[in-house]
Parts: structure tokens; C-alpha cells; sequence
């Protein structure tokens, strides 16, 4: 029976996960914003935060970042990464600002280095990387939506490279990682790295696309979720960025919820191996992209406060708060969809008694 009930509750989760991500592509139907506007629009955003929250800081930004993809990213798994959007504040911003709601429904901006991004993309994976989450709402989503596209079309990691190499951050309708999600997702963790609670979120944004260049963002990026590389050795490129994205304990719970994974007998997290050769695959085409970028160059640590710092996640210590808060939220998921399937299961074998 409790086997019977697993299977439901994680079917039940990753038929509604797989159906809000499917559908994401389907919103990008607004080809570009104007930039200037879309800043002026969060800068007003967040002031009514700041008022909402009774001060400025890092609740009302956080509720900012929230409110902003609360439309396009609205499904579990996000609400478990960075809390659900508050709908007090949503209902005071309708009251005094209705036409902010328009930002919710961005979708890609051309930005003043002439570069298209998913602008909504880009805050969701900025709030991400703030709270030490960059590349769970990020690369690594966006790696494993990839990895879902191409299922069965290899049996190698060597050939699912083969076969995502042509679309991997190409034209925007080739695959589910165009390039306006991949400068989403490289710039959303650099931003969310160096992101400060008592920061103007408008003017964070306005300062990094001021100058950025393609090697810039690659070293900061590198920085944040590395710490440091030699990115002209591609095989220990490729053996640090598939650790970052296999080995996080997040990463490892949304695979299982998405049907990609489960616990072996002694409680260790089991990759389907079709997934596991996509997953690396994708993993590698992000570090030879970042290493093009860069003419393989070594990049340094960073030093001085107030650069890029690298993301926590690799180290078993610094990244263990937000990941056990993580985990609870799952299994607080997992624990009320059993509630519920049992209730339902009650239910029906004491209706059928009475037909008795």
C-alpha cells in the first residue's frame, strides 16, 4: 500500500512539473520590451516593497525578485527554492500600480549591449543565486530541461553532446536552451552572487549591462560557481561543472521528483543512466562554452570583498542550511500529498462498505 501511495504522489508531482515547464515555451510570445522601461518598472516595484515591508533590505527585495516571476514561474518548484510571492503585497501593487503587472509577462529584452535575454528568466535565476540556489533556478534546470528534450536520442554522453551541441544556446526556437536563457542564467548568477540586501535592484541590473563583454561574464560566472578554473584543461573543466550539477543534493531531489532518479537500499540517490549521460552532456557544452569565451584562460578566485564570490554549494558546510531548508520543504510536499492520497483511499473503501 505505502509503495502503491509513492508511486502516485511522485507521479502526481512530476506530471504537474513537467506540465508547467512544457509550457514555458509556449509563453515567450513578446519578442522584446524596452529595456529603460522594464528598469523603471522594477525600481518603482521595488519602492512599493520597501513600503509594503515598513523598511528597505533584503525582505523586500527578495518580494520584488517573487513578485516579478510569480506569472511565468509559478510552479512548485520555484515556490520551494525561493518561497511563494506574497499576495498582500501582489494586491497593494494592483491597488497603487496595475500597471506594474505588465512586467510579470516580459519575455525577452534586448539589452544595451544589443544581446537578447529572458528578462523574467533572469530575475528568477538572480533570486536564485541570492539565496545560494543560482544553479538550481539556472543552468542546471535549464540542463536538465535539455536533457528531456533529447531522452533517447543517444546512449553516450559522447553522443548526447553530439546531438545538443548544434542547438545549445542557439536560435530560440531550436531547443529548450536558447541562448536568451543561457545570458539569463550566466548573468542571473553573477548578479545574485554580488546582489546586497539594501541594493536598488534597477540600478544592480543597469550597472552590470552597462560594460559587460562575453569573456567578463564568463570569468564572473566561473568565479561564482567554481571559485576559480583553468579553462583551458577541458577535462577537469568538465569533471567541475558536472559535480556542480550532479552532486547538489537539490538538484538530486527534482530529478527524483521528475521521475529521473530514486533511492537505492541504502538511501543514495540513483540517476537513470539515460539522464545521468544527457545531464553530463549538457554539463560539458556550458564549460566548452564558457572556456571558448574566455580563449582558455585561468581564472583566479576571486579576492577582495565585494567581487563575485563562488557560489556555497560545492562546499558540504556553507551550502547545508539552504539545502536541508530545501529538503524540508520537499518532504513536507511529499508527506501532505500522502496525507491526502490516504484520506482520499479511506474514503473511498468507507463509501464502498456502505454500498455493502
Amino acid at each position: 500500500m505505502l509503495n502503491f501511495t509513492k508511486r502516485i504522489i511522485f507521479s502526481g508531482i512530476s506530471l504537474l512539473l513537467g506540465a508547467s515547464f512544457c509550457l514555458l515555451p509556449i509563453l515567450r510570445v513578446r519578442a522584446a520590451d524596452d529595456w529603460e522601461e522594464f528598469l523603471a518598472g522594477i525600481g518603482r516595484l521595488q519602492q512599493l516593497a520597501e513600503e509594503y515591508a515598513g523598511e528597505p533590505g533584503g525582505s523586500a527585495l527578495l518580494m520584488t525578485m517573487n513578485y516579478l516571476r510569480a506569472e511565468r514561474y509559478s510552479d512548485v518548484e520555484w515556490d520551494l527554492v525561493l518561497g511563494a510571492a506574497d499576495t498582500g503585497f501582489a494586491a497593494l501593487v494592483e491597488q497603487r500600480a496595475p500597471e506594474l503587472a505588465d512586467l510579470q509577462t516580459v519575455e525577452r529584452l534586448t539589452t544595451p549591449q544589443g544581446e537578447e535575454i529572458d528578462a523574467i528568466h533572469l530575475i528568477a535565476t538572480l533570486a536564485g543565486s541570492a539565496k545560494q540556489s543560482g544553479m538550481l533556478c539556472g543552468w542546471g534546470g535549464d540542463c536538465m530541461q535539455l536533457t528531456e528534450q533529447f531522452a533517447g536520442q543517444a546512449d553516450s554522453v559522447d553522443g548526447y553532446y553530439a546531438v545538443m551541441q548544434p542547438v545549445f544556446g542557439g536560435a530560440e526556437n531550436a531547443s529548450r536552451f536558447p541562448q536568451s536563457d543561457l545570458l539569463a542564467d550566466l548573468d542571473g548568477m553573477v548578479l545574485g552572487a554580488t546582489l546586497q540586501p539594501e541594493d536598488d535592484l534597477a540600478q544592480h541590473l543597469a550597472g552590470y549591462y552597462a560594460d559587460v563583454t562575453r569573456a567578463a561574464r564568463a570569468e564572473k560566472f566561473i568565479q561564482a560557481q567554481l571559485g576559480g578554473a583553468d579553462t583551458g584543461n577541458r577535462q577537469a573543466l568538465y569533471q567541475a561543472f558536472e559535480a556542480a550539477l550532479l552532486d547538489n543534493d537539490g538538484m538530486k531531489l527534482f530529478l527524483m521528483l521528475r521521475g529521473h532518479a530514486e533511492l537505492d537500499e541504502e538511501q543514495q540517490v540513483i540517476l537513470d543512466p539515460d539522464t545521468e549521460n544527457g545531464m553530463r552532456a549538457a554539463a560539458r557544452l556550458m564549460a566548452d562554452w564558457l572556456a571558448d569565451a574566455l580563449d582558455g584562460a585561468v581564472v583566479s578566485p576571486p579576492g577582495d570583498a565585494g567581487e563575485v564570490q563562488p557560489s556555497p554549494s560545492p562546499d558540504p558546510g556553507a551550502g547545508l542550511v539552504t539545502v536541508n531548508w530545501l529538503q524540508a520543504r520537499l518532504l513536507a510536499l511529499v508527506l501532505l500529498g500522502g496525507a491526502a492520497v490516504l484520506l482520499l483511499t479511506a474514503l473511498t473503501v468507507l463509501v464502498r462498505s456502505w454500498r455493502k
